[in-house]
């Protein structure tokens, strides 16, 4: 991981962004944030010439347009440099447990994590 890590979160809710952002702080306070409320906007974001190295990627799974899921498989089918560096995550509030097997099952999801995400999980992947 780099000196001052990049993270990408894609959340469309505004609070659950702050308290993750918030969290991230207090392991992180060097940490690069580049937040999204929409899948589509992110996938764009990626394609960008010159946005750095990003480290770690955070996803919701229930969002308008584009699910996390759905972003994941975007995310597979265009960034296979990626796969090498940055680490997928899904955090959800979903209790189903479908979910959680569906982000083990998927080829690029790293892991699952229920929100919301606190400073011990966080710590421990940076």
């Amino acid at each position: 991981m780099t000196a001052r890590p990049k993270v990408l979160l894609v959340d469309d809710c505004d609070a659950d962004r702050y308290f993750f952002k918030r969290s991230l702080r207090k392991v992180a306070p060097e940490a690069e944030v580049v937040e999204f409320t929409y899948a589509e906007d992110a996938l764009t974001y990626l394609k960008t010439p010159g946005r750095g190295q990003v480290d770690l990627v955070f996803v919701d799974i229930n969002m308008p347009r584009l699910n996390g899921f759905e972003f994941a498989d975007h995310y597979h089918a265009l960034y296979p440099e990626l796969r090498g560096h940055a680490r997928l995550f899904v955090c959800s509030s979903s209790i189903n447990p479908a979910d959680r097997q569906r982000s083990e099952d998927h080829p690029v999801i790293d892991g699952f994590y229920e929100k919301p995400v606190g400073k011990a999980q966080l710590g421990d992947l940076l």
